[in-house]
């Protein structure tokens, strides 16, 4: 029962996890709350949908004395969505509880944040790298009493090479004897080593399955060049999907393709790093809302999306990086819900499906569109 795992924890918390449906802890929750609780710095990688915000958000929650009004945890997230995800989560959580949390993220405000602070502190501070030492560098957000931080998504923040900077400069400030957790969906090469500026120990805990649920089916299709938007409409209609993202590796095919496939009345909204933070926020909620059929998106707009039903995943443009693949179908099959992954590639891409497969070890069926169907070979 996830209630033996927040023994320690208000009441409330419990009946409020039990409220949103939790119950019964994952595999990784069971592995990681009773060692981060415990004081162990920890660098934890499970699959994405696999529950790993609630493994650092309860040990943090547990950390906290609530009657000292003063910042006691900090939460360091790849993009200003994945920010504000968190911070929503911590709030369902705490509802009921004397336990405040604030979201500072890049693309609002400075100054207003800067006021929020000034009038109360909370106790938990969950942000972007960028705002985050910004506010820290003023000043206006104290270290002092921070007992617990968690970097999420650290194989994207270490991508990210000014974002990271800032990261390493927090960790420096923060100390070795502030407990660190590290949450990540891939550990790459080298990434154990740049941990050490945050602590001397950490100790890796691994979830014993596959990078990606087995419930997520990936299907690959052989495309002309020029046929990559039309194919994402045939496979909108032959699948029937009512939520999905596509993905595109630049900008300018992230608009073309809204615009075409408005064009053939399918609702469509786009995401991209180069939106205002309302725009986005328009986005996101008409995806999440199903005004919009489809997001479509970049890498670093979708990074930290956690849209609830999400059926399909379309890579209009196949990435290159299996990391970047890895995050993308993660968008799917969550909780134990299918998915499915369709990749688009020309001929002269056909060599990134077999370094999917050997890299994730997966399989990756190929298909074809015929007489409105998607049929698998």
């Amino acid at each position: 029962m996830i209630k033996q795992l927040t023994i320690d924890l208000p009441e409330e918390i419990g009946a409020n996890l039990v409220k949103k449906g939790i119950e019964e802890p994952t595999p990784i929750q069971d592995i990681v709350i009773p060692r981060a609780i415990q004081g162990d710095s920890l660098m934890f990688r499970s699959q994405t949908g696999s529950g790993k915000t609630l493994a650092y958000v309860l040990p943090l929650l547990s950390a906290i004395a609530a009657k000292e009004q003063t910042i006691q945890g900090i939460i360091v997230a790849p993009s200003q969505e994945l920010a504000v995800q968190i911070e929503t989560v911590i709030k369902e959580v705490t509802t009921n509880t004397d336990i405040t949390s604030m979201a500072f993220i890049g693309g609002a405000n400075i100054n207003r944040q800067v006021e929020k602070l000034k009038k109360s502190k909370p106790h938990i501070a969950v942000g972007t790298p960028g705002r985050l030492m910004e506010l820290v560098r003023l000043k206006k957000l104290k270290l002092t009493n921070v007992r617990l931080y968690v970097l999420d998504e650290v194989d994207r923040l270490v991508e990210e090479q000014e974002s990271w900077k800032d990261v390493e400069e927090l960790g420096k400030r923060l100390g070795y004897d502030v407990q660190g957790l590290f949450a990540s969906a891939t550990i790459p090469k080298g990434l154990e080593d740049r941990l050490k500026v945050f602590s001397p120990k950490v100790e890796k805990i691994e979830e014993n399955t596959s990078t990606l649920p087995e419930q997520i089916e990936h299907v690959a299709l052989t495309i002309e060049e020029r046929d990559r938007v039309d194919t994402v409409r045939k496979i909108i209609h032959a699948e029937q999907v009512t939520k999905g993202i596509v993905f595109v590796n630049q900008l300018e095919r992230l608009v073309e393709t809204v615009d075409k496939l408005r064009y053939r009345k399918i609702q469509a909204v786009g995401l991209s790093s180069e939106q205002t933070k309302i725009e986005r926020e328009q986005a996101i909620s008409q995806f999440k809302n199903g005004t919009a059929t489809l997001l479509v998106a970049t890498d670093v707009a979708a990074r930290g999306i956690d849209v609830e039903k999400v059926t399909h995943i379309i890579q209009l443009n196949a990435t290159r990086s299996v990391e970047s693949y890895l995050h993308r179908a993660g968008r799917t099959g969550r909780v134990n819900e299918a998915g499915k992954v369709i990749s688009l590639f020309n001929e002269q891409e056909l060599y990134l499906k077999e370094k999917y497969e050997k890299r994730l070890a997966i399989t990756i069926t190929d298909a074809i569109l015929q007489n409105g169907a998607l049929i698998t070979q």
